[in-house]
């Protein structure tokens, strides 16, 4: 067992299965107390501070409860794989632009610049021991059964409206009049123009993440992506029933400010399984984007909060 090489490397947890409970306590007021007197809960729960507890049982949903210990978790086992520190010695610090990071004590050893990002039941993590790097992610599981009766209604122009704060003039053009190349009808044309939609929406979201910005930037809608095109899924690729979670991975898009092109920065935007689009952003386009990873928690996660993990790690 060896540390984690350098390099971007990108990590995926999928809570779905982890963690069950009870239909009848999937939401609500007290719904995350009772979730956490199950024994597994407990477990996961224990390898937390208290701080960290409190913000994860802090939701209303319990997916959303499952989601957040998702992405505590695998910030800690980031830090003790790839600084080759113990898990009580990984403590999570803030930037100035309160982008999460880890810095040693005394700031000897190794650092790491993560960012991380979750919806549907996915957590993606993505991280560097690079000191000089800016990284951000963002996953998107594409929900046409709540899109699609609102665009219905609406009109597609008049939906896409609705985000113009967000993209700048040209991209709301595109995103509007964008159609797919192979003729499409009714809702199945309306769903490709949603995912054309998110995949705008998944590239803004890293490049900003990865700027430490939030959607209020001032420079929001000065800031676009051209020539964006919705990576294939593992079954548009084979056209057949494939069982396989990775599609295809676009990474030449161009991102434009106040009109001139922005280069010396790396995009990349993968289809996962049906319905996910996952996008990153990296500020150093000589630093490589490793495969990503489907980590498993008993196997990956759980072992690196072991007293003995970090000494069984081979330089």
């Amino acid at each position: 067992m060896a540390l984690e090489p350098s390099g971007v490397f990108r990590w995926l947890l999928d809570v779905q299965h982890e963690w069950p409970c009870s239909d009848s306590i999937s939401s609500g007021r007290d719904a995350s107390d009772y979730w956490a007197q199950e024994e597994d809960n407990q477990r996961a729960l224990a390898l937390l501070t208290s701080e960290e507890r409190e913000k994860v049982l802090r939701f209303y949903h319990i997916r959303d409860v499952k989601l957040s210990l998702g992405s505590q978790l695998l910030k800690h086992c980031a830090v003790v794989r790839n600084c080759g520190v113990l898990w009580s010695e990984s403590v999570i610090s803030r930037h100035e632009n309160h982008k999460p990071c880890y810095v040693p004590r005394n700031d000897s050893g190794k650092h790491l610049e993560f960012n991380v990002s979750h919806h549907g039941s996915l957590v993606v993590l993505a991280g560097c021991t690079d000191r000089n790097i800016q990284i951000g992610v963002d996953v998107v599981q594409i929900d046409t059964i709540k899109d699609l009766p609102r665009v219905r209604q609406e009109g597609w122009p008049s939906w896409v409206k609705t985000y113009e704060a967000v993209f700048s003039d040209r991209e709301v053009r595109d995103i509007t009049t964008w159609v797919p190349s192979q003729f499409l009808d009714g809702d199945e044309m309306l769903k490709a123009k949603l995912r054309h939609f998110y995949a705008h929406w998944c590239l803004k979201e890293a490049y900003i993440k990865m700027t430490g910005e939030a959607l209020m930037a001032p420079w929001l809608q000065d800031m676009e992506f051209r020539n964006v095109h919705v990576p294939r899924t593992a079954r548009d690729l084979s056209n057949l029933e494939s069982i396989e979670d990775w599609g295809e991975a676009i990474s030449d898009v161009e991102v434009w400010h106040a009109g001139k092109q922005v280069m010396g920065v790396k995009l990349e935007l993968q289809a996962f399984r049906d319905g996910y689009l996952i996008g990153i952003a990296s500020s150093r386009i000589d630093i490589p984007l490793f495969p990503y990873k489907i980590l498993d928690l008993q196997q990956d996660v759980y072992p690196a909060a072991k007293a003995d993990y970090v000494s069984r790690l081979v330089p």
